[in-house]
């Protein structure tokens, strides 16, 4: 019973007292918004960086490795605050928004590889035979080339949403109030860990699963192009 009533002290102190709560539900809410935003952010962008790797000209292709080796090796706290304190420092933006620009360019540059990896991965032989048969370019791409690379990358695709969910952890060094910061805030409150780091740890796994659920959409048979007309 006294085991209980500690619980149950401890729960109160953590989510009640003081409405902490809110902590959690403002830092779960700023999670979201950077994983999403990041994550569609940088699909979008590193379809642009595949689309640069498989370019005729070679300029065009070294720029994109040189951008995407960039960015993939440098460890993303620093990419960060490089970001927020050096290159935008004097540019009227809010770290949000600089923090969902940089863990873009990160995700964008994971997401390249694994797009360019998917495409390349495709058999030219069946290109070659869908020209023969008069498909263009478009429809070679839409029927035969992307269904494949939808197949091929969707399970690295997903675990890339998971690491950008979680590379946006660190934002708090930046006083961004993420559900790491909140968990930070109220533990540096309560002295007490336990409920808040937690509660942290399910957020994060129940938007990893979440997350993991709806690209798992992606991989239907409806969604991968269709019959040709």
């Amino acid at each position: 019973m006294e085991f209980l009533e500690n619980l149950a002290g401890r729960f109160y102190l953590t989510f009640i007292h003081e409405d902490r709560w809110k902590f959690f539900l403002d830092g779960l809410w700023m999670t979201l918004l950077l994983t999403a935003a990041s994550f569609i952010l940088g699909t979008l962008l590193g379809a642009l960086f595949c689309w640069m790797m498989l370019s005729r000209c070679k300029i065009v292709r070294l720029a994109a490795r040189g951008i995407t080796a960039l960015f993939v090796q440098l460890p993303t706290m620093v990419m960060l605050m490089i970001s927020v304190y050096i290159i935008f420092s004097n540019v009227p933006l809010s770290v949000v928004v600089i923090v969902i620009i940089g863990l873009t360019l990160k995700a964008a540059s994971y997401m390249a590889e694994i797009f360019y990896s998917a495409v390349t991965a495709v058999n030219k032989g069946e290109l070659e035979a869908a020209s023969t048969l008069g498909m263009t370019r478009l429809q070679s791409f839409r029927y035969i080339t992307l269904p494949q690379a939808i197949t091929t990358a969707l399970p690295i695709y997903k675990n890339q949403f998971i690491i950008t969910l979680q590379e946006t952890s660190v934002v708090g060094y930046l006083a961004i109030m993420d559900l790491t910061r909140a968990s930070d805030i109220v533990t540096a409150r309560t002295l007490d860990a336990m409920f808040g780091l937690i509660s942290a740890a399910l957020m994060y796994l129940v938007i990893g699963w979440i997350g993991n659920a709806l690209l798992s959409l992606l991989g239907r048979e409806k969604h991968l192009g269709g019959e040709v007309r």
